[in-house]
């Protein structure tokens, strides 16, 4: 999308969506350290504030981060576009040592030739 600030990483991480009725497992499919877009079968509508959560390899609790729906789409796959808001210092840290943890392990696995 047009006027991104952050680079995004293209990666398949399972997360949290916690909401007052319970919490979802959803899977990313790309991931910056402004937001986030995930598969999911029931998008919530754009405006939406949520919870979204998830372990780092680093982290014995979750880290938890605010989020607002910026886009929501059903076709071809249900997904949603996620904006984090208010997030601390240390939160935007943790989530760029997370980002840089999965590509070393993603240049790790990659074949040598």
């Amino acid at each position: 999308m047009e006027g991104r600030k952050s680079k995004r990483l293209s990666v398949e991480v399972g997360c949290w969506l916690v909401e007052m009725d319970g919490a979802t497992c959803l899977y990313t499919f790309d991931l910056s350290d402004e937001g986030v877009a995930v598969i999911t079968e029931d998008p919530l509508p754009v405006g939406r504030s949520v919870i979204l959560q998830f372990f780092t390899p680093r982290s014995a609790s979750a880290v938890t981060l605010k989020a607002q729906v910026v886009w929501s789409r059903l076709e071809p796959e249900g997904a949603m576009g996620l904006r984090f808001v208010e997030m601390d210092v240390r939160g935007r840290e943790t989530l760029r040592e997370f980002m840089r943890l999965l590509l070393e392990q993603r240049q790790r696995e990659r074949p040598v030739r």
